[in-house]
């Protein structure tokens, strides 16, 4: 999938291709994730990626 300027979190394709970018083991933390970003309109893949990682780091602080 190309990436485009905006994820559209309304389109599987979109989601699935962030998902798919990390381990099995992280996908469901990643999808609940992005269901907390599915408002916003103007995020990169850029910016979701770096976001995804800083939430991941503080679920594994937080165990």
């Amino acid at each position: 999938m190309k990436e485009h300027k905006y994820v559209n979190f309304n389109q599987e394709a979109d989601v699935h291709y962030i998902i798919n970018k990390y381990h099995k083991k992280e996908h469901e933390a990643v999808k609940e994730f992005l269901e907390t970003l599915k408002g916003q309109k103007t995020l990169t893949h850029d910016d979701v990626f770096a976001l995804i990682e800083k939430n991941l780091k503080f679920k594994k602080i937080s165990k």
